[in-house]
């Protein structure tokens, strides 16, 4: 995704990608194309980009092991500087220098990054999900298991007796 700023108007420009997941490596869970919506705002010294991510991914719930699909919908900024521009304000990873020459920019990489950054670290298929049973395995999503009370451990019988003094 490569957006010509060489000869490019001050002002706000707009740009729409749409590629498939695997240009991106994103992963054999990501099928969906990405949709990416950019906006470009060029002053005399600087470009801010803007940019809205959407695609699907499927994944795993990590509770009830059942196969789920979830829109991920990221945005992400970077500011893009000319070379020799007063930057001692900004953060290193608040923007990226353009030399003298420099025409083009590859968002690729940005919304790559962007869209890994966005998966959940707890994969649950809703907020509610009820997991398996611990002794006989059933989705409790789907209804209640026939299983009897789970056998006690006795070796947390003492921290047991404890918790009930």
């Amino acid at each position: 995704m490569k957006i010509q700023i060489g000869g490019l108007s001050e002002g706000i420009h707009r740009y729409r990608f749409k590629v498939a997941a695997d240009e991106l490596n994103l992963g054999e869970q990501f099928r969906a194309d990405v949709d990416v919506e950019a906006a470009l705002d060029k002053t005399p010294t600087q470009i801010l980009l803007t940019s809205k991510i959407r695609t699907t991914a499927n994944f795993q719930c990590d509770r009830c092991v059942a196969p789920f699909e979830e829109e991920l919908s990221p945005s992400y900024k970077m500011l893009y500087v000319l070379e020799g521009s007063d930057t001692g304000h900004l953060g290193p990873s608040e923007f990226q220098v353009i030399t003298p020459g420099h025409n083009v920019i590859d968002i690729t990489e940005d919304v790559r990054q962007t869209i890994l950054l966005s998966v959940p670290l707890k994969l649950l298929c809703n907020e509610n999900c009820k997991g398996l049973c611990p002794s006989c395995g059933k989705n409790l999503n789907e209804g209640i298991c026939t299983c009897s009370e789970p056998a006690v451990d006795s070796r947390w019988e003492k921290l047991r007796k404890l918790q009930s003094n």
